[in-house]
């Protein structure tokens, strides 16, 4: 009997073998650049954070009614700090070379900056607007409610600085992400493409 068919017509193409990784593009260096980007980014947000929060603590600690002589710069602006002992209403003052008063600016109702020193909390009480870098004499005054407390001088962290320093390391990954899918991507769509049958296949 004859054959009605020639299935040989309809066999499937060939199947092309896997090309080696090395001739795949975009190349494997760039999964090596997102990884830099990624490394990059986490060392230089933990650079800028450690250097933010680095020298947030009271320079100079002092007892309620104690007058300590401390050098201060104008920017940025030092703080008064309070541990958990004292009260928001408590009241501090510096004076300068020259004998004015310096009376300092209190934070919000809603802004609350805390720092942590070996197991201490301080919280800032209020900032100081000084007219110039110099030594200046400081003092908290004591009350019948915060006898047990300490105060401190110093410079708070900024927001804006510690913002910066959590954005760079998020945006740094993200990048590498994408980096590393369109990489991806696209290295599997020409592994496709080099699998494919040759042209003129029938």
């Amino acid at each position: 009997m004859s054959r009605l068919f020639d299935m040989s017509a309809y066999a499937p193409p060939p199947r092309q073998p896997s090309p080696p990784g090395r001739l795949l593009r975009p190349r494997r260096l760039w999964w090596v650049v997102a990884g830099v980007i990624a490394a990059a980014g986490l060392i230089t947000g933990a650079v800028l954070l450690i250097t933010a929060v680095t020298g947030a603590f009271p320079r100079q600690t002092f007892a309620p009614g104690e007058t300590v002589s401390v050098s201060l710069k104008r920017d940025p602006q030092p703080a008064f700090y309070v541990t958990d002992a004292g009260s928001p209403d408590d009241s501090c003052y510096a004076q300068g070379p020259d004998g004015q008063r310096i009376d300092p600016r209190r934070l919000s109702a809603n802004t609350h900056i805390t720092v942590n020193d070996n197991g201490t909390q301080w919280h800032v009480l209020s900032r100081l607007r000084l007219p110039s870098d110099g030594t200046y004499q400081v003092t908290c005054l004591k009350s019948a409610t915060n006898a047990g407390a300490r105060y401190g001088i110093g410079t708070p962290p900024k927001a804006a600085r510690i913002a910066v320093a959590i954005l760079i390391p998020v945006g740094a990954l993200a990048i590498a992400l994408v980096i590393t899918i369109v990489t991806a991507v696209r290295r599997n769509a020409h592994r496709r493409r080099l699998m494919a049958p040759p042209p003129g296949y029938v």
